[in-house]
């Protein structure tokens, strides 16, 4: 089952997600630009950042919901059309309004890959092995996520702005021929009907939606606002951004199928508390630091946190999905992802104008590791609720 996976369907969807997220984190680092280039303020650099997970909140589940029912090949060949296509329109926005609806649309197309994506892998992992194929798959995410920015500030510097949305819509649009031309169908049988409020009640799926929020505090306060750090206070260019955001995802991405693995064997709750920790600290750590070799060692033990936390957790969601329905499960997961993409840039954009950029870092620490008391308490009263998931240390989350 492994072998045939490897060489179908799941090797066709890391190189979508791999390309597809390498278009997506190449245009990270430019985002101060264009608000520096229509005279806005800094709060807009938050506000475009929500604005991409806007869009994500309110057609993920939807869209997890339909590719429970219709199949999930077209939802992600189309959202990497839709990517192609709005890459080329970073070029021409002609307001920071106009901006904002282009990352709109954006977080649609992303709304149609990402939870999609993790669906079809959840219907094709063996039993046993859920840890270790979403650790995989994540992997190829933030590999791409990671390694665009690095991409995005080099071109920006050696060859021009819009030359990087060009090269970001070719990276869209060879994983879109990709998954037409070689992706079959999967279309699972469940015997009932799935449904997203199922899975939103569900008391261990709670525990991990709630986490998904809180988790991300610190990481929208490191990928939206390293770059405001960067320029006012350390003067790095944009290509200096993008290495310190590249080794934070990569980092991430490395880890993801080790720490999937051992998702598979031990207890995950332990795993989601540990990541948690490294990353609030690391993250109030950027206050004190000034010198990029130290903000580079923060930068890989959050993506390493990150890493333990996140694969856990999506181990869960995998394992829980094969009852409540791969799309809704992944649906909720990502949605209570992607509004914790847009709740946090607005407050830290506010903070950033108020009270600097210093008390982002702290406030966004604090909040990581102040939720794991909730966190903790979701995680008790799931196991008095619902029946263990196999394997997992003792069997609970």
């Amino acid at each position: 089952m492994a072998e045939t996976i490897s060489r179908g369907p799941f090797f066709i969807l890391l190189i979508s997600v791999f390309l597809g997220l390498l278009g997506l984190g190449i245009v990270l680092p430019l985002l101060p630009i264009f608000v520096d280039n229509f005279g806005a303020s800094q709060f807009w650099v938050g506000a475009l950042f929500a604005g991409y997970g806007l869009s994500r909140i309110l057609l993920t589940p939807t869209i997890g919901s339909l590719s429970d029912r219709y199949g999930r090949k077209w939802f992600i060949t189309a959202g990497l059309g839709i990517y192609t296509l709005v890459s080329l329109w970073y070029i021409f926005p002609g307001s920071i309004y106009e901006l904002f609806v282009i990352r709109f649309v954006h977080g649609i197309a992303s709304a149609m890959i990402s939870s999609v994506s993790m669906s079809y892998v959840g219907d094709i992992t063996p039993t046993g092995k859920e840890g270790a194929y979403q650790g995989i798959l994540s992997n190829a995410f933030y590999l791409g996520l990671g390694g665009g920015p690095v991409i995005g500030g080099v071109i920006n510097h050696a060859w021009g702005f819009y030359e990087v949305f060009i090269l970001m819509a070719v990276m869209s649009f060879i994983p879109f021929l990709i998954c037409i031309r070689y992706l079959p169908e999967s279309k699972p049988a469940y015997h009932t009907r799935p449904r997203l409020w199922d899975a939103i009640r569900h008391p261990r799926m709670q525990s991990v939606l709630f986490f998904r929020f809180v988790n991300a505090f610190p990481y929208a306060a490191f990928m939206v606002f390293i770059p405001v750090l960067a320029a006012t206070q350390y003067g790095y260019s944009t290509t200096l951004v993008g290495v310190v955001i590249a080794i934070e995802v990569l980092s991430m991405a490395m880890g993801q199928q080790y720490f999937g693995k051992i998702a598979d064997r031990h207890k995950r709750s332990h795993m989601v508390v540990i990541g948690t920790v490294l990353v609030s600290f690391s993250t109030i750590a950027l206050i004190f630091v000034k010198t990029l070799p130290v903000v580079a060692v923060i930068a890989l033990v959050i993506g390493v946190g990150n890493a333990m936390a996140i694969s856990a957790a999506s181990a869960v969601v995998a394992l829980d999905g094969r009852k409540l329905g791969q799309g809704v499960t992944m649906g909720a997961y990502n949605t209570a992802m992607s509004i914790g993409t847009v709740v946090p840039p607005l407050i830290f954009g506010v903070v950033l104008t108020v009270w600097g950029i210093d008390s982002v870092f702290l406030l966004a620490g604090l909040i990581s590791l102040l939720t794991l008391i909730p966190f903790w308490w979701l995680v008790v009263r799931s196991r008095r609720l619902v029946p263990p998931l196999p394997r997992g240390g003792d069997g609970s989350t």
